[in-house]
């Protein structure tokens, strides 16, 4: 563990969150325990009568990601921050409000939601931005790890030297996706910065029959 932060680095498995509305953004030195990126198209269905299927129309199509990682520190120092990074991590699922109205100062309005920006290797990427991909994530889960630990602040209060955050992010593309009438994908390394490799571009998909 001493130089996992080292090797999270060098092995890019850093993941950045970014408030969308603040601009606040916090990183984690992180190996992914789970990754779940899930693609759903809806389709309308119409029933006629005397036709046994019933005829399709196409609504949309969506993503989500779930995803789970650990957070470890190597000393005091490093769990130190890891709990404020997490701290301001949560501080980012909550709404911008406006200046109080009147002279009562819990009377606000909301004026901006909580997206979020995500970034990690080439798993969860934008194309559009560099500090990841715009989505709303549904909330976080904090299971600190009881066996491996915490330091005690002078106040007594506990800090988790290894813990567990999980999430679930659907993302908001900023980009077109589909295809042009050529065939053509609109964004071509969508969605992990893979490209058509050259000497494959126009040989058709094999076929595992053999036939």
């Amino acid at each position: 563990m001493a130089n996992f932060d080292e090797f999270a680095i060098q092995s890019n498995q850093i993941i950045t969150f970014t408030s969308a509305v603040t601009g606040k953004q916090v990183s984690f030195p992180a190996f992914l325990t789970n990754f779940s990126d899930d693609y759903s198209v809806a389709w309308s269905g119409e029933t006629l009568f005397g036709r046994v299927d019933p005829i399709k129309h196409y609504q949309s199509t969506s993503r989500r990601i779930s995803a789970a990682f650990d957070v470890l520190a190597k000393d005091e120092n490093t769990a130190l921050k890891n709990f404020f990074n997490f701290s301001t991590l949560v501080q980012m699922l909550y709404p911008v409000y406006s200046d109080p109205v009147g002279q009562n100062v819990k009377s606000r309005t909301i004026r901006a939601a909580p997206l979020m920006r995500i970034k990690y290797t080439n798993y969860i990427r934008s194309e559009a931005n560099p500090h990841g991909l715009l989505g709303c994530i549904g909330g976080f889960n904090f299971s600190p790890k009881f066996d491996a630990g915490h330091i005690l602040t002078q106040d007594k209060e506990m800090v988790p030297l290894v813990y567990n955050l999980s999430f679930v992010f659907e993302p908001l593309h900023e980009v077109p996706l589909g295809h042009n009438q050529s065939g053509q994908f609109l964004s071509g390394k969508f969605p992990y910065n893979q490209g058509v490799p050259a000497a494959d571009e126009r040989q058709p998909a094999s076929d595992p029959t053999g036939e």
